[in-house]
C-alpha cells in the first residue's frame, strides 16, 4: 500500500510542476505579445497570431489538468 500512496504523491508533484511551467510560459508569451512594436505590420500580425495560438493551447492544457 505505501507504494500506491507514494505513486500518487509523485504524480501530484509532477502535475504541479507541469502546471507551474505552463503558467510561466503563458506569462512569458503574453509579455512577448504585448511587446510587439508595430502590431499592424504584416509580419507582426503573424507573430501576434502565433503567440495567441500558443497561449490558447497552453490555457487549454491547464484547463484539462487536475488541480
Amino acid at each position: 500500500m505505501p507504494l500506491q500512496v507514494s505513486r500518487k504523491a509523485s504524480d501530484l508533484n509532477e502535475t504541479r510542476c507541469l502546471r507551474r511551467q505552463l503558467e510561466q510560459e503563458i506569462a512569458w508569451l503574453q509579455r512577448q505579445q504585448d511587446a510587439l512594436v508595430e502590431p499592424e505590420a504584416e509580419n507582426q500580425k503573424f507573430l501576434w497570431r502565433t503567440f495567441n495560438g500558443m497561449i490558447f493551447s497552453r490555457r487549454a492544457l491547464l484547463g484539462r489538468m487536475p488541480r
